[in-house]
């Protein structure tokens, strides 16, 4: 392709994205992206909360309104042995 003049230009910092003179777009998927506070900031522009405090949340719920041995007798009800 670059032999034929079809070179790809970086359009994302520290290459990770890219795209031809055709509009063909090569992107890479930033893993966490949606985990940091500063991104969700200013993409959402509010204090949206991480995936950890979100998790956090429901294991705080679970503990409080759930009976010990529930879940582990859901899974093991759904559990064909």
């Amino acid at each position: 392709m670059a032999k034929a003049g079809d070179v790809a230009c970086v359009v994302l910092p520290d290459g990770l994205g890219w795209c031809n003179g055709a509009g063909n777009v090569l992107g890479v998927y930033l893993h966490g992206l949606f985990e940091d506070p500063a991104v969700l900031q200013a993409l959402f522009g509010a204090n949206t909360p991480t995936l950890d405090s979100v998790f956090d949340g429901l294991t705080d719920y679970i503990s409080q309104h759930f009976e010990a041995g529930v879940l582990a007798s859901l899974i093991a009800s759904s559990n064909p042995s």
